[in-house]
């Protein structure tokens, strides 16, 4: 696929290959819904997805940053219960806020569950991407493979 992951990112995917296996029916598929785990920011975002990161999909995006930043266990409940209570306390609606969500750290619609891969991509990696997303640093998507 032409990309030339760094150590880290050969990491993150590694943690994140079970999710991906069950969801890939040939190894080209799952290289392509791997891709997001180690491809370098600002993350390009397909056509479909894009459609979905709007003024106030960027706005719910950027507002969950900061109760995630305060997150003390980078674990899948922890970081569930974090964005399920701020989308409910800001009136976003928890389907509001999940699917930017998905676009703003994979450029897909279509991944494993979100927390799953915001575990799996550390906290580090999630602020940067959500902050890039929000802010609309994002790509279209170049042809995959």
């Amino acid at each position: 696929m032409g990309l030339e992951p760094e150590p880290m990112a050969l990491e993150r995917l590694a943690a994140g290959m079970s999710g991906l296996k069950q969801r890939s029916r040939t190894l080209i598929e799952l290289a392509r819904s791997a891709s997001f785990y180690v491809r370098p920011r600002p993350l390009p975002i397909e056509d479909k997805a894009q459609k979905l990161l709007d003024d106030a999909a960027r706005a719910a995006i950027a507002s969950v940053a900061r109760p995630l930043e305060q997150v003390s266990s980078w674990q899948e409940d922890v970081l569930e219960s974090a964005c399920r209570n701020h989308a409910e306390a800001t009136g976003i609606g928890f389907g509001k806020l999940a699917q930017p969500l998905r676009v703003a750290l994979t450029g897909s619609t279509v991944s494993p569950g979100i927390f799953e891969i915001m575990r799996v991509l550390g906290r580090a990696e999630v602020l940067a991407r959500i902050e890039d997303a929000a802010a609309g640093r994002n790509s279209a998507a170049a042809p995959v493979g």
